[in-house]
């Protein structure tokens, strides 16, 4: 069974916004060669979350792992990202999406950045 990954974010109108994403992403999926690992926005910028999740139906993916790349739970969270899943799986009743907790809610991210934060203060 083909396995997907998307990683998604909220999006800016600035295209320099998404570098850091996408080199998320490329060490995402260079860590598991086997999964299709995606970039998905929630406005602002494309593909929209929609637009992944049908391109990865179309390369035989039957199950997606979500992580929204945010640092706390908001109303994008709450209301919009279950109202975008929910209309995926109804265009594709085959397909298992599992929804990770935002990014920031994650004691490994919270450690990694306040190593940065004292990495920052160390060379200052």
């Amino acid at each position: 069974m083909a396995h997907g990954v998307i990683l998604f974010a909220h999006g800016a109108r600035a295209a320099s916004w998404a570098l850091p994403f996408e080199k998320l992403r490329e060490r995402v999926a260079a860590m598991h060669p086997g999964a299709h690992v995606r970039l998905a926005f929630l406005e602002l910028m494309q593909p929209d979350l929609g637009s992944v999740v049908d391109d990865l139906t179309n390369e035989s993916v039957e199950r997606i792992d979500l992580f929204p790349i945010f640092l706390a739970v908001g109303s994008h969270l709450r209301e919009d990202l279950p109202q975008l899943v929910s209309a995926a799986q109804a265009r594709h009743p085959g397909l298992h999406i599992t929804v990770h907790p935002a990014l920031g809610e994650s004691e490994a991210m919270l450690a990694a950045i306040a190593g940065g934060i004292g990495q920052a203060l160390a060379a200052s």
